[in-house]
């Protein structure tokens, strides 16, 4: 398990609350984002979760991936990154970090 978390934000102007054309990409994206086909075209394995903050215009989606490069295409391809601006960074739990925190604290 590889996870991601996909950041985004964008324009007050480019908010799909507010601009048509922003929100028919969200609704299309809305129907092929839990399509297993889709995601098992950009080596998603499973969405664990997308947050939004409407006030901020900015998201956080987290997905367990095999190759962020994939995920990048998968963003670009959806539209997502015609009105967002979009980083993608690798995460880990925060179970992950103390194992690794008491892996290094023994040596």
């Amino acid at each position: 398990m590889a996870l991601y978390g996909i950041y985004g934000k964008h324009e007050i102007k480019d908010c799909p609350l507010n601009n048509s054309e922003s929100r028919k990409l969200v609704l299309d994206l809305e129907n092929k984002n839990e399509d297993a086909d889709v995601c098992a075209n950009y080596k998603i394995n499973k969405v664990v979760g997308r947050y939004h903050s409407g006030l901020e215009h900015t998201f956080l989606w987290i997905v367990d991936a095999e190759d962020p490069h994939l995920i990048q295409q998968k963003v670009i391809n959806s539209g997502m990154a015609s009105f967002n601006e979009v980083k993608i960074v690798s995460l880990m739990t925060f179970d992950d970090v103390m194992a690794v925190s008491r892996k290094l604290e023994q040596n």
